[in-house]
């Protein structure tokens, strides 16, 4: 019939392939950036790595290191296949009317959204950097721990303080206008964060006082319940607290500050006490208190001065009670385990009783 027209099958299979050829090159093209991209990340990481910057700034600078190959490629691909931008470019038009932004003005959205994810991105990591240099510097002169925490942190927080009129500028905001704001929201602010800024100088005088050190053993008392542990960082708000459980405890600063502490870590020796009670027949009373000092000098994790001790301190039922009395360090608390044996085997029918630890915990 003349109306039918003979069907051109090698068009419409060169109509079909052809995009899909377009779709593979694109998608190629996608793939061999981001493997030049990883490739630049990958060699930048290692010479970073070996310098003294934070590992958030690190991974950020690699990252960035994605970002030209694909800028090529987004710019290559439909120069060559000068593509018809007709469409998109309505939908851009109706885009940007959306957003109440002139079609003039988007470079410089774009441009400022751009440096300001730059800016907070490397200002995080440029102050976690100056943070860690100043405390690692500080520690190689010797200055003690708390110092070096509170004297970084002060650091950190100038930083964060430079990258925020940073972003201000960026965005053409005038300084008043936070001024402004801040000031109108002081008054309501310091209301409701009352604890906060109690905590927080309770804080800094935990840093610069220096009651305990991190590292340290304390105990505190919180509602009727003792809490002993080691101090893993004196943070602004609260002291983090591992007892020797394992679990954590988040104890508030202002608390600290007002209640008693016992630093079982300030001093390095430690006395401990065991009672020693025995059958009224076989205590001799030079021999047996001479036997149980020998005994104790025999054990060399005990302190020679001062002395050990044994005092005669009580008798009932016809057993004679003797308190044993020596020094330790806290780097040999199983000290007292070694002095239970040989006591034991001193005097195999006596009852040993410990009565300070000595901070054995």
């Amino acid at each position: 019939m003349p109306w039918i027209q003979e069907f051109d099958y090698s068009t419409w299979l060169l109509s079909m392939i052809q995009p899909a050829i377009r779709v593979a090159i694109i998608v190629v093209a996608i793939l061999i950036a981001i493997f030049i991209g990883l490739q630049l990340r990958l060699k930048l990481l290692v010479r970073l790595k070996r310098t003294v910057l934070d590992a958030w700034i690190i991974h950020t600078l690699g990252a960035l290191m994605l970002v030209p190959p694909l800028v090529i490629v987004s710019i290559v691909i439909p120069a060559i296949y000068d593509w018809d931008f007709g469409s998109l470019k309505i939908w851009y038009t109706e885009f940007l009317a959306v957003l109440h932004i002139k079609p003039e003005n988007l470079p410089d959205v774009f441009f400022s959204l751009f440096w300001t994810a730059l800016v907070v991105t490397l200002g995080l990591g440029a102050a976690r950097t100056i943070r860690d240099l100043i405390m690692r510097s500080l520690g190689e002169n010797r200055i003690d721990i708390n110092i070096r925490t509170l004297i970084g942190r002060i650091f950190y927080l100038i930083t964060i303080v430079i990258v925020f009129f940073v972003l201000l500028s960026i965005w053409n905001i005038p300084i008043t206008a936070p001024l402004t704001i801040l000031g109108a929201l002081t008054v309501a602010i310091t209301v409701s964060i009352q604890d906060i800024v109690k905590n927080l100088f309770s804080g800094i005088y935990l840093l610069v006082e220096r009651p305990f050190y991190i590292g340290n053993i304390i105990t505190t008392n919180s509602i009727g319940v003792n809490y002993t542990g080691r101090v893993e960082d004196i943070q602004l708000r609260a002291t983090k607290l591992r007892q020797l459980s394992g679990e954590e405890v988040m104890i508030p600063n202002a608390y600290l500050f007002n209640n008693v502490v016992v630093n079982s870590s300030y001093y390095g020796e430690r006395r401990a006490t065991i009672n020693v009670t025995i059958p009224q027949e076989q205590f001799v009373k030079d021999e047996t208190p001479g036997l149980i000092v020998n005994k104790l000098k025999e054990v060399d994790t005990i302190i020679p001065k001062p002395e050990p001790q044994v005092h005669f301190s009580g008798f009932a039922a016809q057993k004679i009670t003797l308190t044993v009395r020596f020094w330790i360090t806290i780097e040999h608390t199983d000290t007292i385990t070694d002095v239970m044996f040989a006591l034991y085997h001193a005097l195999p029918e006596a009852e040993l009783t410990v009565t300070e630890t000595a901070g054995n915990i």
